[in-house]
Protein backbone atom coordinates (compact mmCIF):
# COMPACT_ATOMS: atom_id res chain seq x y z
CA UNK A 1 0.00 0.00 0.00
CA UNK A 2 1.40 3.40 -1.03
CA UNK A 3 0.50 6.63 0.71
CA UNK A 4 0.67 8.74 3.87
CA UNK A 5 -0.33 7.78 7.41
CA UNK A 6 -1.04 10.25 10.20
CA UNK A 7 -0.45 8.60 13.58
CA UNK A 8 0.03 9.65 17.21
CA UNK A 9 3.32 8.67 18.82
CA UNK A 10 3.00 8.23 22.60
CA UNK A 11 5.53 9.32 25.23
CA UNK A 12 8.31 6.89 26.14
CA UNK A 13 9.19 5.38 22.77
CA UNK A 14 11.46 6.53 19.95
CA UNK A 15 9.89 7.54 16.66
CA UNK A 16 11.84 4.77 14.90
CA UNK A 17 10.59 2.08 17.28
CA UNK A 18 7.01 3.31 17.03
CA UNK A 19 7.23 3.42 13.25
CA UNK A 20 8.34 -0.23 13.22
CA UNK A 21 5.37 -1.17 15.42
CA UNK A 22 3.00 0.41 12.90
CA UNK A 23 4.85 -1.28 10.04
CA UNK A 24 4.52 -4.72 11.64
CA UNK A 25 0.85 -4.24 12.54
CA UNK A 26 -0.17 -3.21 9.02
CA UNK A 27 2.30 -5.40 7.14
CA UNK A 28 3.87 -2.51 5.25
CA UNK A 29 7.07 -3.48 3.44
CA UNK A 30 8.63 -0.03 3.08
CA UNK A 31 8.10 2.88 5.48
CA UNK A 32 9.61 6.26 6.32
CA UNK A 33 8.68 9.47 8.14
CA UNK A 34 8.47 13.26 7.77
CA UNK A 35 10.41 14.10 10.92
CA UNK A 36 10.87 12.44 14.27
CA UNK A 37 9.78 13.32 17.79
CA UNK A 38 11.90 13.01 20.93
CA UNK A 39 11.16 9.87 22.98
CA UNK A 40 9.76 12.10 25.73
CA UNK A 41 7.48 13.94 23.28
CA UNK A 42 4.19 12.80 21.80
CA UNK A 43 1.84 13.76 19.00
CA UNK A 44 1.64 13.75 15.23
CA UNK A 45 4.07 11.50 13.40
CA UNK A 46 3.59 11.43 9.63
CA UNK A 47 4.61 8.12 8.05
CA UNK A 48 5.30 7.52 4.36
CA UNK A 49 4.35 4.08 3.06
CA UNK A 50 5.58 2.21 0.00
CA UNK A 51 6.36 4.42 -2.99
CA UNK A 52 5.42 7.50 -0.96
CA UNK A 53 8.80 7.24 0.82
CA UNK A 54 10.23 8.91 -2.31
CA UNK A 55 8.26 12.04 -1.41
CA UNK A 56 10.29 12.70 1.75
CA UNK A 57 12.17 15.69 0.33
CA UNK A 58 9.05 17.09 -1.33
CA UNK A 59 6.87 16.95 1.78
CA UNK A 60 9.44 17.55 4.53
CA UNK A 61 9.04 21.34 4.52
CA UNK A 62 6.16 23.26 5.99
CA UNK A 63 5.23 24.38 9.45
CA UNK A 64 4.79 22.38 12.63
CA UNK A 65 2.80 23.25 15.72
CA UNK A 66 3.75 22.23 19.26
CA UNK A 67 2.21 22.69 22.67
CA UNK A 68 4.55 22.49 25.61
CA UNK A 69 4.71 23.07 29.35
CA UNK A 70 7.79 25.06 30.36
CA UNK A 71 8.75 24.38 33.97
CA UNK A 72 11.01 27.05 35.46
CA UNK A 73 13.58 26.74 38.22
CA UNK A 74 15.27 23.52 37.09
CA UNK A 75 17.55 22.47 34.25
CA UNK A 76 18.23 18.86 33.24
CA UNK A 77 20.92 17.43 30.99
CA UNK A 78 18.25 16.55 28.42
CA UNK A 79 16.29 19.82 28.81
CA UNK A 80 13.14 17.80 29.54
CA UNK A 81 11.75 15.82 32.49
CA UNK A 82 13.52 12.61 31.42
CA UNK A 83 16.99 13.83 32.39
CA UNK A 84 18.99 14.40 35.53
CA UNK A 85 18.76 17.81 37.19
CA UNK A 86 22.05 19.64 36.68
CA UNK A 87 21.09 23.04 38.11
CA UNK A 88 18.17 24.51 39.97
CA UNK A 89 16.95 27.47 41.93
CA UNK A 90 16.46 26.91 45.68
CA UNK A 91 13.97 24.09 46.40
CA UNK A 92 12.88 23.94 42.74
CA UNK A 93 14.19 20.44 41.97
CA UNK A 94 11.70 18.88 44.36
CA UNK A 95 8.88 20.24 42.21
CA UNK A 96 9.66 17.93 39.28
CA UNK A 97 8.63 14.44 40.33
CA UNK A 98 9.98 12.80 37.18
CA UNK A 99 13.43 14.43 37.36
CA UNK A 100 16.52 12.82 38.87
CA UNK A 101 18.86 15.13 40.77
CA UNK A 102 22.44 14.62 39.62
CA UNK A 103 25.11 14.34 42.28
CA UNK A 104 26.83 17.29 40.61
CA UNK A 105 23.68 19.42 40.45
CA UNK A 106 24.29 22.98 41.53
CA UNK A 107 22.24 25.94 42.58
CA UNK A 108 21.87 28.46 39.79
CA UNK A 109 24.26 31.32 40.37
CA UNK A 110 23.71 34.09 37.85
CA UNK A 111 24.12 37.86 38.31
CA UNK A 112 20.48 38.57 37.46
CA UNK A 113 18.81 35.39 38.69
CA UNK A 114 15.11 35.77 39.42
CA UNK A 115 14.29 35.59 43.12
CA UNK A 116 11.11 33.68 42.25
CA UNK A 117 9.34 32.31 39.23
CA UNK A 118 8.76 34.52 36.19
CA UNK A 119 5.39 36.21 36.04
CA UNK A 120 2.77 35.74 33.36
CA UNK A 121 3.36 39.32 32.24
CA UNK A 122 7.11 38.72 31.85
CA UNK A 123 6.47 35.68 29.68
CA UNK A 124 3.85 37.47 27.56
CA UNK A 125 6.21 40.39 26.97
CA UNK A 126 9.16 38.18 26.03
CA UNK A 127 7.63 35.64 23.61
CA UNK A 128 6.92 38.05 20.71
CA UNK A 129 10.64 38.91 20.58
CA UNK A 130 11.39 35.23 19.92
CA UNK A 131 9.60 35.07 16.59
CA UNK A 132 11.05 35.30 13.10
CA UNK A 133 14.54 33.91 12.56
CA UNK A 134 16.28 33.27 15.88
CA UNK A 135 19.38 31.37 16.95
CA UNK A 136 19.04 28.41 19.29
CA UNK A 137 21.50 26.01 20.88
CA UNK A 138 20.92 22.41 19.82
CA UNK A 139 20.43 20.11 22.85
CA UNK A 140 23.35 17.88 23.77
CA UNK A 141 20.92 14.98 23.81
CA UNK A 142 19.99 15.14 20.11
CA UNK A 143 20.74 13.23 16.92
CA UNK A 144 22.94 15.96 15.42
CA UNK A 145 26.44 14.82 14.40
CA UNK A 146 29.51 16.11 16.28
CA UNK A 147 32.73 15.10 14.51
CA UNK A 148 30.98 12.10 13.02
CA UNK A 149 29.34 10.99 16.27
CA UNK A 150 25.76 11.45 17.43
CA UNK A 151 25.54 14.14 20.09
CA UNK A 152 23.44 11.93 22.37
CA UNK A 153 26.10 9.20 22.25
CA UNK A 154 28.78 11.66 23.38
CA UNK A 155 26.48 13.05 26.10
CA UNK A 156 25.64 9.59 27.45
CA UNK A 157 29.34 8.74 27.65
CA UNK A 158 30.00 11.91 29.64
CA UNK A 159 32.16 13.49 26.93
CA UNK A 160 32.10 17.27 27.23
CA UNK A 161 31.46 19.25 24.04
CA UNK A 162 29.95 22.54 22.97
CA UNK A 163 26.60 21.94 21.28
CA UNK A 164 26.27 23.69 17.91
CA UNK A 165 23.88 26.54 17.27
CA UNK A 166 21.43 26.96 14.41
CA UNK A 167 19.01 29.51 13.07
CA UNK A 168 15.35 28.46 13.10
CA UNK A 169 12.17 30.25 12.08
CA UNK A 170 9.36 30.79 14.57
CA UNK A 171 6.05 31.99 13.13
CA UNK A 172 4.12 32.17 16.39
CA UNK A 173 5.03 31.82 20.06
CA UNK A 174 2.09 32.26 22.43
CA UNK A 175 1.35 31.77 26.11
CA UNK A 176 -1.87 29.78 26.49
CA UNK A 177 -2.06 29.51 30.26
CA UNK A 178 -0.16 29.60 33.53
CA UNK A 179 -0.73 26.19 35.12
CA UNK A 180 1.21 26.78 38.35
CA UNK A 181 3.62 29.42 39.68
CA UNK A 182 6.49 27.71 37.83
CA UNK A 183 4.60 26.12 34.89
CA UNK A 184 3.60 27.90 31.68
CA UNK A 185 1.67 26.32 28.81
CA UNK A 186 2.79 27.61 25.40
CA UNK A 187 2.03 27.03 21.74
CA UNK A 188 4.69 27.31 19.03
CA UNK A 189 4.28 27.37 15.26
CA UNK A 190 7.63 26.92 13.59
CA UNK A 191 9.60 25.55 10.67
CA UNK A 192 11.24 22.12 10.53
CA UNK A 193 14.38 21.74 12.65
CA UNK A 194 13.18 23.65 15.72
CA UNK A 195 13.92 22.12 19.14
CA UNK A 196 11.19 22.97 21.66
CA UNK A 197 13.57 21.98 24.48
CA UNK A 198 16.02 24.63 23.25
CA UNK A 199 13.26 27.25 23.24
CA UNK A 200 12.51 26.52 26.90
CA UNK A 201 16.18 27.04 27.72
CA UNK A 202 16.33 30.24 25.66
CA UNK A 203 13.24 31.74 27.29
CA UNK A 204 14.64 30.99 30.73
CA UNK A 205 18.03 32.43 29.84
CA UNK A 206 16.43 35.68 28.70
CA UNK A 207 14.68 35.86 32.08
CA UNK A 208 17.81 35.07 34.08
CA UNK A 209 16.81 31.60 35.24
CA UNK A 210 16.58 27.99 34.02
CA UNK A 211 13.76 25.84 32.65
CA UNK A 212 12.87 22.59 30.93
CA UNK A 213 10.18 21.56 28.45
CA UNK A 214 8.48 19.16 30.85
CA UNK A 215 5.95 18.03 28.24
CA UNK A 216 5.86 18.37 24.44
CA UNK A 217 2.90 17.63 22.19
CA UNK A 218 3.08 18.07 18.42
CA UNK A 219 -0.40 18.93 17.15
CA UNK A 220 0.28 19.55 13.47
CA UNK A 221 2.78 18.75 10.73
CA UNK A 222 1.97 20.68 7.55
CA UNK A 223 -1.64 19.79 6.72
CA UNK A 224 -1.69 16.77 9.05
CA UNK A 225 -3.54 17.56 12.27
CA UNK A 226 -3.74 15.61 15.51
CA UNK A 227 -7.55 15.68 15.26
CA UNK A 228 -7.33 13.15 12.43
CA UNK A 229 -4.35 11.13 13.68
CA UNK A 230 -4.68 7.46 14.63
CA UNK A 231 -3.21 5.62 17.62
CA UNK A 232 -1.37 2.34 17.26
CA UNK A 233 -4.42 0.59 18.71
CA UNK A 234 -6.92 1.84 16.15
CA UNK A 235 -4.83 2.47 13.01
CA UNK A 236 -5.84 0.41 9.99
CA UNK A 237 -4.52 -0.13 6.48
CA UNK A 238 -7.52 1.84 5.19
CA UNK A 239 -6.20 4.94 7.02
CA UNK A 240 -3.34 5.26 4.52
CA UNK A 241 -4.06 8.30 2.35
CA UNK A 242 -3.00 8.39 -1.29
CA UNK A 243 -0.16 10.84 -1.87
Amino acid sequence: MDGILNVIKPVGISSFSFMRKVQRKLGIKKIGHLGTLDPNACGVLVLLCGKATKLNQTLSGGTKVYRSVFTFGIETDTLDSAGAVISHTPSAASGCQRCRVSASAKLVNRPFILKGNPTRKQIEMLLPSLTGEIEIEIPKFSAVHINGKRAYDLARRGIDFSPPKKVVKIHRFELLAQLAPEKFFVEIECETGTYVRSLAKLVAKRLGTVAIASSILRTRVGDFDIKHAKSLHNVEISDIMHA
